[in-house]
């Protein structure tokens, strides 16, 4: 706990982390662990891979293609819409937790140049 960041969590997503810690009965190490097929919460970390197949099978069950979605995807999204209502970007890189401001940056950039008024000019 002492490592983990400081997220802000609201509404829906904070009363299910909430209800995940309550019921899984983690006291600490890692917060998203695999469920086992006698539905034991085991004390590894989920993997990249077991997060994709929880996201793909997720949104499979909320009528989305395969592929809509990836976590990589659902992160940049995120900054991309922080970007699009004027959220500065430090803000939203702590939400984030992006390292790097350049790579950060690279989204705020697309959506500036994209409302940038002398783009009119060229149509």
């Amino acid at each position: 706990p002492e490592a983990a960041p400081r997220l802000p969590l609201k509404g829906r997503p904070a009363r299910a982390l909430v209800d995940w810690i309550n019921l899984s009965g983690i006291r600490a190490g890692p917060l998203f662990r695999p469920v086992s097929s006698a539905d034991r919460v085991l004390t590894r970390r989920l993997s990249p891979e077991g997060l994709r197949e929880i996201i793909a099978h997720r949104l499979a069950l909320a009528g989305y293609p395969p592929g809509f979605a990836s976590p990589h995807g659902l992160r940049a999204g995120f900054l991309t819409q922080a970007a699009l209502d004027g959220a500065p970007l430090a803000a939203a890189m702590q939400l984030s937790l992006h390292r790097s401001a350049a790579q950060a940056q690279s989204y705020y950039a697309d959506i500036d140049s994209a409302s940038n008024p002398a783009a009119d000019l060229l149509g």
